[in-house]
């Protein structure tokens, strides 16, 4: 078997003290939700109505996954948002197993389960990062749930990776009807899998806005390091667009093959920034640049051992996002993609910023509203997230909701606004306001929630460029 996937590209490795739980209930989509879904070739709905409850499944609501006819191994990828996955050794010896309840058109349909190292996997090159062998179920009903208990099948030669060990796996993979191209509609409900580790909480970093060039700077900018040349208080190229800020920054990429742009945070270090590795949260930069495809790369690093010459040394994790748009504002989102070094999540000082990477043109584009892990000992306070010297985020109500919820705000003066809605993936899964000019005084948003899966998102209120985010629990 050979799988060709997206999702070998997803990363996570944690460190620090960690305790296991029981065998674990990931997903019952409904009350219970500690995986998500980064990956699925083909339709992947995650709040389905049940379409037959019988005795073996009576949710009300379920997945529903329409398979990509155009992947022979179409896959559905699940990852933990927290955590990875403790030892994984009693599933290879069948003393505990893998389960999900399921519902196909058709009898005999193979499902099956890999298990993964996501940074060894991140080439993309099968079979790297793949556990042993593959765990495996067939459907023996048409149109009706069943609980599919997955057995293990030791892999090949050539069909695993030796170096990935039964204390290495952070992410699965289901497999439906492999080396096939059908594009069957099936149905998931209440996936269990191996038991997870609880990551690191005490202490982990949240996302932190570092710089938006006018009233708030947290971070300093080393020239001596730099390669380009920074202007950190110029006029927006485009004031009204996306972003809003009359005042940002200018920085002007030299001809170096690697330009780097170097940051300390002020004040104390970044906090653990396990979070950001397992994407569980993303850093965030507006960028104006002259044209779509441009790389940026931010490296996370400890500039006591990271030197300009002794590259990995020092550096814990790389993330990257790429530009879409040609001279516009647009908001970079980054994925962890690379941990270059074992450098712990911990204590890390130094941030760099590069832009078009081993490229050697010289390019210059303008930057705002930087966003990152948190320094140690922020503290999140309500006047600080929800509350300008302009504006002001009040709670949703309901909260939680499963329908329509409102999303009020004040302007103390007319102001231009977006409203939206972020999952904790960071991904925006909802629009509700666009750049939108609005008077000074008392306004009031309507969300409908029924468009999203249940789960915890962050509603972000943008006014003249600056951020205000109150969380809103979907159920």
């Amino acid at each position: 078997m050979k799988i060709f996937t997206p999702l070998l590209c997803l990363a996570a490795v944690l460190t620090g003290a960690t305790s296991a739980v029981a065998q674990t209930l990931y997903d019952n989509f409904e009350t219970t939700r500690l995986v998500a879904y980064p990956v699925a070739e083909g339709t992947f709905t995650q709040n389905a109505p049940n379409p037959g409850a019988n005795a073996v499944n009576g949710s009300s609501t379920c997945a529903l996954y329409t398979r990509s006819a155009a992947a022979q191994f179409a896959i559905v990828g699940v990852k933990p948002i927290t955590g990875r996955m403790a030892d994984v050794s009693a599933y290879v010896a069948g003393t505990k197993r893998i389960s999900i309840k399921f519902r196909s058109p058709a009898a005999g349909v193979v499902v099956q389960a890999v298990l993964q190292n996501s940074t060894k996997a991140n080439t993309n090159m099968y079979p790297n990062g793949k556990f042993g062998g593959d765990f495996s179920a067939t459907t023996t009903v048409a149109n009706a749930w069943e609980t599919l208990t997955f057995t293990y099948a030791a892999g090949s030669a050539g069909n695993f990776d030796p170096a990935v060990l039964p204390t290495d796996v952070d992410q699965m993979v289901f497999l439906v009807a492999p080396n096939t191209n059908n594009g069957a509609t099936y149905y998931f409900d209440d996936i269990t899998g191996p038991e997870l580790l609880a990551g690191p909480t005490a202490g982990a970093a949240v996302s932190q806005l570092y710089d938006n060039f006018q009233g708030t700077r947290a971070i300093k900018y080393i020239a001596y390091k730099s390669s380009g040349g920074l202007n950190a208080d110029t006029l927006s190229p485009a004031a009204g667009a996306a972003a809003n800020s009359t005042r940002v920054a200018r920085y002007t990429r030299s001809t170096n093959q690697f330009d780097a742009l170097v940051v300390h945070p002020r004040g104390a270090a970044l906090a653990d920034v396990t979070p950001f590795r397992t994407n569980t949260l993303r850093m965030t930069l507006r960028v104006f640049s002259p044209a779509p495809g441009i790389l940026f790369q931010i490296s996370l690093q400890d500039s006591t051992v990271a030197g300009p010459t002794n590259y990995p040394a020092g550096r814990n994790s790389e993330y990257t996002a790429t530009t879409t748009a040609t001279n516009a504002w647009e908001t970079l989102s980054f994925s962890f993609v690379n941990a270059p070094s074992a450098t712990p999540n911990t204590g890390l000082n130094e941030i760099v910023l590069l832009v078009a990477p081993n490229t050697l043109v010289r390019r210059r584009v303008y930057l705002d509203d930087w966003t990152g892990p948190s320094l140690v000992g922020f503290v999140p306070t309500a006047t600080r997230t929800v509350q300008t010297t302009g504006a002001a985020f009040a709670p949703a109500f309901p909260n939680p909701t499963s329908g329509l919820t409102q999303l009020p705000f004040r302007l103390d003066k007319a102001a231009v606004v977006s409203l939206a809605v972020f999952d904790n993936l960071g991904r925006r899964v909802a629009q509700v306001i666009t750049d939108e000019p609005r008077p000074a005084g008392q306004h009031s948003a309507a969300l409908s929630a029924a468009q999203l899966a249940p789960g915890l998102y962050t509603c972000r209120l943008t006014v003249n460029g600056a951020a205000l985010t109150r969380p809103l629990s979907v159920k």
